[in-house]
């Protein structure tokens, strides 16, 4: 609240599971990790592209008026998972 009067934003983005060295490592190790991209509305990893797009659109001007929030980038596993 404090920081908007001088113009500044504070937004979070939580990545999903993403093809990532250390995403495919920690997939290897975390077999829950395929249950959860099997439950994704889009069934498959996120691209790190994706999320740098997304990150690059939240810093833009196109995005001034967002705040306060966290984007996630997950493909719908959040939303595919939180009700079970």
């Amino acid at each position: 609240m404090r920081l908007g009067a001088v113009g500044a934003r504070v937004c979070s983005l939580a990545p999903g599971i993403i093809d990532t060295p250390q995403g495919r490592q920690e997939a290897a190790w975390q077999t829950s990790m395929k249950q959860l991209v099997d439950a994704t509305p889009l069934g498959r990893t996120g691209r790190p592209e994706e999320v740098a797009d997304v990150v690059a659109f939240m810093l833009s001007d196109e995005a001034s008026f967002l705040n306060g929030v966290d984007i996630l980038v997950d493909g719908g596993v959040y939303a595919a998972v939180r009700d079970r």
